[in-house]
């Protein structure tokens, strides 16, 4: 099977995320969308339609994969910011020649090689037209993810759903130094180690804990839950409900229904809830967000040049990939934390920070190039990786924008 996965022009909703990878990376549940649908179909060909910016950078992190391909060929279309199920996937298979609508997004479609060559060189999907195809009626469930905090609300049920995936009820430690509340609905790989006195309650939800996670002693760890591969959860952690935390990270303090990218280190003590996350983010100590006004009104976040009404009460923040805040940071309902920032204040920053800000004392600066690559390389280093140039070259353009 031939499967193309797209961007589309609302790309940019889900930044500041979506500012540094394409939108079928966003994270939701035990996987990104991209990673799903690699399982449903392991043996696709699957080619790539990404915005130019990101070209590069996405033929570099997916190397066997066709990027923005030229020749286009009969096949299955899907959006990538979709949380895809089989069942629908098999629906657009099946629906012959058609497309699929939700809203005013083609969200899926089923093409010739001529309908997919006449879509793309029409805009393709950058264009919501699409031409001489006929629309199904039929309505696909999989649910779109518009916003950010629309993956933070669907990530309980996505994990619920990801665990499919994987042999629940398999927990290979000593139960007489952990406490499973319905192991049936645990899993814990072979060669992760969860320490002493560490309960995990799977009453809610299901727990999945991928390889080499180490969790250390007098933790509560409260599924739905999932903590990806390499990540170390610190001693006297509390992580409730409806949380992911993507591989290679360092969790501490208390987190509620939050999305973590991955790489990225909350190594102290603080509260996170009902927030998205990007990667090499460093939380200092006692860094808190809040997601909850004191008035319970609906919660405005300002996106893509836009302030949008979330219509609910609880809405933490957005960080971007590369951004650290100093100790004691406190940072209110609905901020958005640009890729590249600093933050060091004593008092609430703004509710939204360009890239590659500097707040420090109440005022702006622009974060210098240079030392912020030296930042990075040094990071870099520190894991044994190497600053890679197609990557530095997307975070100049990045912030020769701003």
């Amino acid at each position: 099977m031939k499967l193309y996965v797209y961007e589309d022009n609302d790309a940019l909703n889900l930044e500041p995320i979506a500012l540094t990878r394409p939108t079928f990376d966003i994270r939701c549940g035990a996987f990104t969308c991209l990673e799903r649908l690699i399982k449903f179909f392991p043996r696709a060909h699957i080619s790539l339609i990404v915005r130019d910016a990101l070209a590069d950078v996405v033929r570099e992190r997916y190397s066997r994969f066709e990027v923005n391909p030229v020749n286009i060929k009969k096949g299955i279309w899907v959006l990538g910011n979709v949380l895809w199920t089989k069942r629908d996937i098999d629906c657009v298979i099946k629906g012959g020649s058609t497309a699929y609508k939700k809203g005013n997004k083609i969200v899926a479609a089923n093409f010739s090689g001529q309908e997919g060559k006449e879509w793309i060189n029409n805009g393709g999907p950058l264009n919501i037209k699409v031409l001489n195809t006929r629309l199904s009626n039929r309505r696909l469930t999989s649910p779109v993810i518009n916003y950010l905090w629309d993956a933070v609300r669907y990530n309980p049920t996505q994990i619920r759903n990801d665990s499919q995936f994987f042999k629940m009820d398999h927990v290979s430690i000593d139960s007489n130094k952990v406490t499973l509340i319905n192991p049936e609905r645990i899993f814990v790989d072979d060669y992760s180690n969860i320490n002493f006195n560490t309960i995990l309650d799977a009453s809610e939800g299901e727990i999945i804990i991928d390889k080499n996670v180490e969790i250390n002693s007098f933790c509560y760890l409260k599924g739905p839950l999932f903590i990806g591969e390499n990540t170390v959860v610190q001693p006297h952690t509390f992580v409730k409900g409806g949380t992911t935390i993507g591989p290679f990270s360092r969790i501490c303090g208390e987190i509620s229904q939050t999305i973590i990218q991955g790489w990225t280190n909350k190594s102290h003590y603080g509260y996170l809830g009902d927030s998205y996350i990007g990667q090499w983010v460093n939380f200092g100590a006692g860094t808190s967000c809040s997601n909850l006004k004191n008035n319970y009104n609906n919660i405005r976040v300002q996106i893509n040049k836009s302030t949008i009404n979330t219509k609910s009460i609880k809405i933490g923040c957005f960080v971007g990939d590369y951004t650290k805040t100093a100790i004691g940071t406190c940072l209110n309902t609905g901020t958005v934390v640009g890729t590249g920032c600093n933050i060091v204040s004593s008092g609430f920053p703004p509710k939204y920070l360009p890239p590659f800000t500097w707040y420090i004392n109440k005022k702006h600066y622009k974060y210098k190039w240079n030392n912020f690559v030296s930042t990075v390389e040094i990071v870099n280093k520190r894991r044994g990786l190497n600053f890679s140039k197609v990557e530095k070259k997307l975070l100049q353009k990045i912030n020769s924008e701003v």
